[in-house]
């Protein structure tokens, strides 16, 4: 006998998800909400939203998340409502505009009974059209187990359906939102990210593949993968814009690449899941950075953004790697701790700790680099990743490191050990430059305004707030940090001068691409009087500017008779 679900959204304009269930019972039995979401290391806690639980038997909750059971009969029945009104992809949002499921946040599993099938239905949809990776009969979706509902989300509203095929697999885009751009552009850039994924792993490994996108007019982001959908968040006014559409495209390259590296492709720790508690692997910079590295190398080959384009964000992700104090930070300790360190920043995170989404990027960059040199340009990073794709396909099973280094080793031999301990166990710095230059690739470092040359450098990591400038982050060993101004701080004032809207806008595509201060006006060297406001007391600083970081710049070497593998796969 399988698990029922009827979903009821008759409240869901409310933000209220009613949800009755049906399993088989021996008569006493425990029922479980997960505290998490796959491939969100985040303890959420989801059942702090479950209200109202009730049963044909006795109901008695047990700890946070469990509730023992006693059923009338061999079916247990229980019945809850579920508040959902967090808009994330890794959580459930309801309101009268749409219905996001995630099914962690909302579907209990009995203690023990993950492994049988699940069925889910609705009622009080209206003329609300359904779009999920699931199965569907009858308005019937099944899942084979509990791993498999809960890695499928549902999309639910007055959705825009779009289809294509890329090797003979039918994809559909089910979009929430306004869509700003013309429908047959975003259909075929689409199809041209899934045709080169497709590519380069050889294989498309499904029957079909659902995108769920929600635009919405509101800063919110977001993709999270799944094994045959994804989906993705978006400010629906942002797409307007060409670079923000390509930013768009790279979250769509991402969560897509993610079919492979990670949904089959993945650290053994992740799966089967244990849901109840923090999953600690030290293979994030793989699972994360590593897709990140190909979300920008994908679109240059799908034709979506130029070679100058990739290299112009490749050599700003170099400079904001170095600029973090953190950076030194092994690859393995970043992953290993998420859970407490990349979803929980604290003011002095940007001296202590280094995105493995970030790291990673930077080492597959390296790592492809190291393949593409040691087999002069016969073999790289892809055909690791076909590899990994080709073991799993056979066994089914979860990898550590020592995979991966295996595949490496069959392309460039036994410098293969050292090469990925180092870039993923040590504190060592990655020769940027060389890679590029073995690459093919001239680098050069220059101050970003060519006219004005330097500028004065607080070591201020800034956003804007309601048109206030505010330090999101103060970089160790520069003049704020010496000076005690601290992450939080309202600027007010520089040099007799006030932080206005206007004055900021000045900063604003800066702020936007290097998040630096940058102050106008200020030299190396010059005094600088800053004023903030900090818990409402004002408060003075006096320092000294330091020098402006120099911007990486990366063209390609037209002498150069190497032809690049992360064009070409």
């Amino acid at each position: 006998m399988s698990v029922q679900f009827m979903v009821d959204l008759s409240e869901a304009h409310s933000g209220i998800l009613k949800v009755h269930m049906e399993f088989p019972s021996s008569g006493k039995e425990e029922i479980v909400m997960p505290v998490w979401a796959p491939g969100s290391y985040l303890v959420r806690d989801f059942s702090r939203h479950v209200s109202n639980v009730r049963s044909n038997g006795t109901v008695e909750q047990m700890s946070k998340n469990r509730w023992s059971i006693v059923s009338k009969g061999k079916t247990a029945v229980v019945d809850y409502d579920v508040y959902c009104d967090e808009l994330t992809v890794d959580t459930s949002y309801s309101d009268n505009s749409f219905v996001l499921i995630n099914g962690t946040g909302l579907f209990f599993y009995a203690e023990g009974g993950k492994d049988c099938e699940f069925v889910v239905k609705f009622k009080n949809a209206g003329k609300w059209k359904i779009a999920t990776g699931l199965p569907e009969n009858r308005g019937q979706y099944t899942a084979e187990d509990y791993d498999h509902l809960v890695d499928s989300p549902f999309l639910i509203g007055d959705l825009q359906i779009i289809e294509f095929t890329v090797k003979n697999k039918k994809h559909f885009i089910a979009w929430q939102g306004r869509m700003v751009r013309d429908k047959k552009v975003i259909t075929e850039d689409f199809r041209k990210i899934v045709e080169a994924e497709g590519n380069l792993y050889g294989k498309l490994p499904y029957e079909n593949y659902f995108f769920l996108i929600m635009t919405v007019p509101d800063e919110y982001y977001g993709g999270l993968e799944h094994k045959n959908s994804t989906a993705i968040l978006y400010p629906e006014y942002k797409l307007m814009d060409d670079f923000e559409y390509k930013m768009f495209l790279t979250t769509v390259a991402h969560e897509f690449f993610h079919t492979w590296n990670v949904k089959r492709i993945r650290p053994k720790e992740l799966g089967p899941f244990d849901y109840t508690k923090e999953v600690h692997t030290n293979l994030l910079w793989l699972s994360e950075g590593f897709t990140s590295y190909y979300e920008w190398v994908v679109l240059w080959r799908a034709g979506l953004v130029t070679e100058d384009e990739y290299m112009k964000h490749l050599g700003k992700y170099i400079d904001f790697y170095n600029l973090q104090p953190g950076h030194t930070l092994p690859a393995d300790s970043s992953s290993f701790n998420t859970w407490i360190k990349l979803y929980k920043p604290d003011g002095n995170s940007f001296n202590t700790y280094i995105s493995y989404y970030l790291k990673g990027e930077l080492m597959a960059f390296a790592l492809n680099s190291e393949i593409i040199k040691a087999t002069k340009g016969k073999k790289s990073l892809d055909d690791v990743f076909r590899g990994l794709f080709s073991d799993f396909n056979a066994t089914g099973k979860g990898i550590d490191k020592k995979d991966l280094i295996d595949q490496v080793k069959k392309l460039i031999g036994p410098d293969a050990q050292r090469i990925v301990s180092r870039l993923s166990e040590t504190r060592y710095e990655i020769n940027f430059d060389q890679y590029l230059r073995d690459m093919g690739y001239r680098v050069s470092h220059r101050y970003t305004d060519k006219k004005t040359g330097s500028r004065g450098f607080l070591g201020i990591i800034l956003s804007t707030d309601g048109g206030k400038l505010v330090a999101r982050n103060v970089v160790k060993k520069y003049p704020a940090y010496e000076a005690g101004v601290l992450p939080g701080d309202e600027l007010v004032a520089i040099n007799g001068q006030r932080f206005t809207e206007n004055y900021t806008r000045i900063f604003a595509k800066e702020l936007r691409s290097r998040k630096l201060d940058c102050i106008k006006d200020a030299k190396p060297g010059d005094d600088v009087d800053l004023y903030v406001f900090r818990k409402h007391n004002l408060l003075h600083f006096k320092m000294k500017a330091a020098d402006e970081l120099k911007e990486t710049v990366v063209v390609k070497d037209k002498g150069s008779k190497i032809k690049s593998k992360m064009m070409s796969g």
